[in-house]
């Protein structure tokens, strides 16, 4: 997987593009709320909503639950999966970066800030 650069277009949609800014995503607000992530072609591929604990739960385009995000005790997020077996972890870098782990703690990337305001997901090699 390549750099992935996430930006704002003129509805205040987030659009994610790869390094040669070909849109990859579009994630919009639908009218409950939820975050809906759609492919380049338009077709939906996930939906993030809240729980009753406040916790997001992404959903795939069937609305079966693909994964939960939760914070642990020291603030970082923790994405786990419909089984409840931890994914990723994401916690932030003496540079205020996020870093994205697997569960074996592996860096699989990092999600940074441009100099525009967009953040940047670089993968780990």
């Amino acid at each position: 997987m390549a750099q992935v650069t996430y930006s704002k277009d003129v509805f205040g949609n987030t659009v994610a593009k790869d390094a040669y800014g070909n849109t990859i995503s579009t994630y919009s607000k639908d009218v409950f709320g939820n975050t809906v992530k759609k492919d380049s072609r338009g077709y939906t591929q996930s939906t993030y909503s809240k729980d009753v604990f406040g916790n997001t739960v992404k959903k795939d385009s069937r609305g079966y639950t693909q994964s939960t995000f939760s914070n642990d005790v020291f603030g970082n997020q923790v994405e786990k999966d419909s089984r409840g077996n931890t994914k990723a972890t994401y916690s932030k870098d003496v540079f205020g970066n996020t870093v994205k782990k697997d569960s074996r703690g592996n860096t699989l990337g990092t999600y940074s800030t441009d100099v525009f305001g967009n953040t940047v997901y670089t993968p780990q090699r």
